[in-house]
């Protein structure tokens, strides 16, 4: 009788869990066009793939945005299931599983064009100069490193739009974002016509960063993640990647 309750017992709960996985997920997320975005084709680059690479594997998932500290903090406390996107942090690998990287992104200092911009090599060569940054953004360790010890004077704002325009205002004079990003939102109907020739960016990449899925730390999740994976491998092995990537570059999203 004991050796049967626990069969029965097995049974349920391998069936519980191909009841949870067959659910649809929810996943936190915010806006980074032309990454993610509630309004994009797609709802974005990133959002596209990871909707396709769990369909490869027969689930479903429905995307919840709100601002990005608010997405990570909604993982946090369980209320999703899993939060898309965010860079390589050793802090947050410590706390979330992370899945294989789905996007990269070329990060650099975007500033004015009339800005004397000095001769540097290490970011603390730039001390006199004001940053600009995006709450609950995840930055490079250094960047973080001297900011907190004040060599780096850096004032947070709530979106990227925020910070390009105290950008063209003069009220910060360095502002490290996604290249696509930052010349798309530069060049939408969000900024005054001519704004796109005002702004400038260095050459040398504020950073490389790759962005992930994340989700909390437990032993059915890290099922769910392997079969994320998998059906991210399946993309990359069949092509699709590579055609969502040409879409994104064309702009169409489709």
């Amino acid at each position: 009788m004991k050796l049967l309750l626990a069969v029965l017992r097995l049974l349920w709960l391998c069936a519980w869990a191909a009841s949870a996985l067959a659910a649809e997920l929810l996943i936190s997320t915010g806006e980074y066009a032309p990454w993610s975005g509630e309004q994009l084709a797609q709802q974005g680059f990133v959002s596209r793939v990871v909707r396709e690479a769990f369909a490869r594997e027969g689930i479903q998932v429905r995307f919840h945005f709100m601002p990005w500290a608010r997405a990570l903090e909604s993982l946090r406390n369980g209320d999703v299931g899993a939060s898309s996107f965010w860079y390589d942090d050793p802090v947050k690998a410590q706390e979330f599983l992370y899945s294989e990287p789905i996007s990269e992104h070329r990060e650099l200092l975007f500033h004015r064009k009339d800005l004397a911009m000095p001769r540097w090599q290490r970011l603390r060569e730039l001390s006199t100069l004001r940053f600009g940054a995006t709450r609950g953004y995840t930055y490079t360790a250094e960047f973080r490193q001297l900011a907190k010890q004040g060599v780096l004077s850096v004032e947070e704002a709530n979106d990227d739009k925020t910070n390009l325009l105290k950008l063209l205002a003069g009220r910060i004079e360095l502002f490290p974002l996604d290249e696509f990003t930052g010349w798309q939102l530069l060049s939408s109907d969000a900024f005054p016509r001519g704004a796109h020739d005002l702004v400038t960016t260095e050459a040398r990449p504020f950073s490389i960063q790759y962005g992930h899925l994340l989700m909390q730390r437990s032993p059915r999740n890290e099922q769910l993640m392997a079969r994320f994976n998998a059906g991210l491998a399946k993309l990359r092995a069949d092509g699709t990647l590579e055609r969502f990537k040409l879409d994104l570059y064309r702009g169409s999203g489709q």
